[in-house]
C-alpha cells in the first residue's frame, strides 16, 4: 500500500488536508517517507480537490487525515483512494499504523 499523510512539520499529522504544507508519502508501511510540498496549499479555491489529484498522480492508495471536506472526499473516492481517520498531531509512523488498523 502507498500512503499519504498531510503534514505541516514533516513529523506529525496535520489538522488539515488540502491546505497542509506538504504530504509525507510512504511507498509501503516500512519505507521512509518522501516529503512532497503541497503546491496548492495557498490556493484560493479547490485546495482539497487539487491535493487529491496530486496524490492520485503519485499512485497513493490510502490517505490518512483527521477530516476532509465533501469535495476532497469525493475527489479521493473517485480516484479510488481510501481514507483512514487519525488524530491530528500523531507522529507520521503512528498515522500509518492507524490506517493499517482501520482496514
Amino acid at each position: 500500500m502507498k500512503y499519504a499523510i498531510p503534514t505541516d512539520d514533516g513529523a506529525t499529522l496535520s489538522s488539515v488536508f488540502g491546505r497542509a504544507a506538504s504530504f509525507a508519502i510512504f511507498a509501503s508501511e516500512a519505507a521512509e517517507p518522501e516529503i512532497k510540498l503541497n503546491g496548492g496549499a495557498a490556493s484560493e479555491h479547490g485546495a482539497g480537490t487539487g491535493a487529491a489529484a496530486f496524490l492520485a498522480e503519485r499512485g497513493v492508495e490510502v490517505v490518512v487525515c483527521p477530516e476532509l471536506g465533501p469535495k476532497a472526499q469525493a475527489a479521493l473516492s473517485s480516484a479510488g483512494i481510501r481514507v483512514a481517520a487519525a488524530k491530528a498531531g500523531l507522529p507520521l509512523r503512528e498515522a500509518v499504523a492507524a490506517a493499517r488498523a482501520s482496514r
